[in-house]
């Protein structure tokens, strides 16, 4: 099957990376949720878009070095506050949530994330984020599962990739082929298409057998995904 991943949650409703729109995405049925992850100067991971955020009175300015009391007065819509992760984790304390795709801004963001994840209810995670964040995370754990932002049609050489050994490759849609995808299964890759807004460019990834789908239109695609979408078009791609 295709997997569907609401990007930061159901935007088409509500800001993404915060509570309302994991929830939203969840009951929509997302495969995974993917949520952009902050360290502050104080050491929480939090939930942000962005890389800088202003604070009452100030200009905006790193989440890095912004402590989580700053983050929790820079928003004054209930809905837009700026999450933690163990707010996340807390959503499902006596059932498996979902899984997440977590994108770490940096190497100290992915191992906080990592160390908190690890062993809880919701901690199915497919880890994201650049070369150097995704090294961390591999040496700090060994079975962590890995997606790799890749950018060309091809596979890539055993050395480009040597030692992280992604479980999946992020590629934009555009380059996405049958052959493409076919290519990158016999080296051992799953393939995420992203990002994917348009139902019909959907059904065609679907049906050439892509694994995964990001998108930011989840109430669209998870139909599609689940074979349930007008037509009865079916997911074909394996993971």
């Amino acid at each position: 099957m295709t997997l569907s991943i609401a990007l930061r949650g159901d935007t088409a409703r509500f800001p993404g990376n915060t509570l309302p729109a994991l929830r939203s995405a969840w009951r929509a049925g997302a495969d995974l949720v993917k949520i952009d992850v902050h360290l502050t100067s104080d050491g929480y991971p939090v939930l942000v878009d962005e890389r800088t955020v202003a604070t009452p009175g100030s200009p905006p300015r790193p989440v890095a070095d912004l402590t989580l009391a700053e983050l929790a007065g820079a928003r004054d819509d209930v809905e837009r506050r700026i999450p933690t992760l163990m707010e996340v984790v807390a959503e499902f304390r006596d059932e498996e949530g979902p899984p997440l795709l977590v994108d770490s801004a940096s190497p100290e963001a992915a191992l906080a994330a990592d160390a908190l994840l690890r062993d809880r209810p919701c901690a199915r995670v497919l880890h994201t984020g650049s070369t150097e964040t995704l090294a961390a995370l591999r040496a700090q754990s060994p079975e962590a599962r890995l997606m790799i932002a890749w950018d060309q049609p091809t596979p890539p050489a055993e050395s480009a990739l040597r030692g992280l050994r992604p479980a999946f490759l992020g590629t934009h849609h555009t380059l996405i082929t049958r052959d493409s995808i076919g290519e990158m299964h016999r080296f051992g890759y799953s393939i995420a298409a992203w990002t994917v807004n348009d139902f019909t460019e959907m059904a065609r990834l679907i049906g050439m057998g892509v694994d995964a789908i990001a998108t930011e239109r989840v109430d669209d695609l998870v139909p599609l995904t689940t074979g349930r979408a007008q037509g009865g078009v079916q997911a074909t791609g394996q993971v």
